[in-house]
């Protein structure tokens, strides 16, 4: 047999490496199917795989509750329409939980605050569109942490609360930098508005206005 040249041997590292990539996901994909179809549907393919790339490690997992996107969808749509109850109040779900090199998270829920409280609180909250208030940064440990109004069809005017939240904690530089913090929030958010359908259309910007 003849020996391996060396652009040869280079061809078989170079396939070895991405092989070994593809396991990875793979291996993610197969023990967490629930978890990574949520995930990516929740973020989209394409960010979920930059995610997993800033926080590769040789113990990449999920993590949290596995909840499928139709499940995060209906048990929001029916705190929306059901009676609210006091004492309960409103159910925080875990969309998204990824660690590796650093820890990810994403929730959501309907807020506690009140439209009229979150407007009038303006040393917390800035509006950053029509329907779409943003938390000043340093009062949620860094998080990027949003609010929108959402009205569901069927509520006839009686929601308890139309301000959902959706919050997403992300490693902070280099390994993830703020403006694709701030674009996984984004994702979140429309995601969310598209499947609970809101009927007032909250439009989610690219830019939330951040504060540096």
């Amino acid at each position: 047999m003849r020996p391996l040249t060396w652009t040869a041997w280079c061809g078989v590292i170079a396939t070895l490496a991405l092989s070994t990539g593809c396991s990875d996901e793979q291996s993610l994909s197969e023990k967490y199917p629930t978890q990574w179809k949520t995930c990516n549907a929740l973020f989209g393919t394409d960010n979920m795989k930059s995610l997993r790339d800033a926080l590769d490690s040789d113990d990449l997992k999920f993590s949290g509750s596995a909840f499928s996107i139709a499940q995060i969808r209906n048990n929001l749509t029916r705190e929306a329409t059901e009676p609210y109850n006091v004492n309960k109040g409103f159910e925080e779900y875990n969309a998204c939980t990824l660690s590796g090199s650093g820890h990810f998270s994403a929730t959501t829920r309907w807020a506690s605050d009140t439209l009229k409280a979150v407007q009038t609180y303006t040393e917390r909250w800035h509006q950053a569109a029509t329907d779409v208030y943003v938390a000043e940064p340093s009062s949620v440990a860094g998080d990027v942490d949003l609010l929108f109004r959402c009205e569901i069809k069927g509520t006839d005017g009686q929601q308890p609360q139309v301000l959902l939240e959706a919050r997403v904690s992300a490693p902070d530089p280099p390994r993830v930098t703020q403006d694709f913090h701030q674009k996984l929030a984004v994702e979140l958010a429309r995601t969310l508005r598209d499947e609970l359908a809101c009927i007032n259309k909250p439009d989610i910007p690219n830019d939330l206005q951040l504060a540096e």
